[in-house]
């Protein structure tokens, strides 16, 4: 029996790595060997990088969602030879924004240092998910389930955020099939992002996921699902 590949998944701020996020792609991709790589004990995104390359095996596909897509452009730009496929979910190039700095600062890493993170969460989440979906109390539930950091990790994931610094000029030297994976409604990160990356990768295609904010795997599971599975079909070679 051919051995599956290694899928390794680089999730998102305060995500607990339990996959939980991630539970139904998991499921429905069983021809990939799916784990998933947490850093939280990293302050910088380079040293998180390093920290995912020291763990994954010699060859695997990743997939980064929000701050573990930063993780992963890090990654590819390291190890080239290593990375069979890039999957970016709802990611940025490092180009922070005044407005997002702010959000990381005070929204993120002040509420972490304070110990009071648990009262941001829901308006975090509300901000996560499409705007149609702010009230949908049993997706929020899903995504809240999702997140059961301490508030030291959620520190370091936010220096983490705070230390990123616009690689998107160096994009082009990644050659490796890339997938960029984005919700219509993603108040995050906006299609002007999206857009800065696609320009600059070599080898990328851009996937819009329509009535989606942040959070695809969860707000459209079956469409996130499908196009990975399709877009996998076409581009990996083994």
């Amino acid at each position: 029996m051919k051995d599956r590949l290694k899928f390794i998944i680089l999730p998102g701020w305060g995500n607990d790595g339990s996959g939980k996020m991630w539970q139904y792609q998991k499921q429905h991709l069983q021809e990939l060997d799916t784990e998933f790589i947490i850093v939280t004990d990293k302050t910088t995104v380079t040293e998180a990088a390093e920290e995912v390359l020291s763990k994954a095996p010699e060859q695997f596909i990743v997939l980064g969602h929000s701050m573990g897509g930063l993780i992963a452009q890090h990654v590819a730009l390291m190890a080239p030879q290593r990375v069979k496929n890039l999957i970016l979910v709802g990611t940025f190039p490092g180009n922070i924004s005044p407005a997002q700095r702010a959000i990381f600062e005070e929204r993120m890493l002040q509420p972490s240092l304070k110990g009071t993170i648990s009262t941001h969460l829901e308006e975090l989440n509300k901000g996560a998910v499409a705007p149609s979906r702010a009230n949908d109390r049993v997706l929020l539930e899903s995504l809240r389930a999702c997140q059961n950091l301490t508030d030291a990790e959620l520190v370091n994931q936010s220096k983490i955020l705070l230390s990123a610094q616009d690689i998107s000029e160096k994009l082009a030297a990644i050659s490796t099939p890339t997938l960029i994976l984005w919700g219509r409604h993603d108040q995050f990160f906006p299609m002007e992002v999206q857009a800065l990356m696609l320009k600059h990768l070599a080898n990328a295609k851009l996937a819009i996921i329509e009535d989606c904010g942040h959070i695809p795997s969860l707000e459209q599971p079956q469409a996130t699902t499908s196009l990975l599975s399709l877009w996998l079909q076409m581009t990996v070679t083994n």
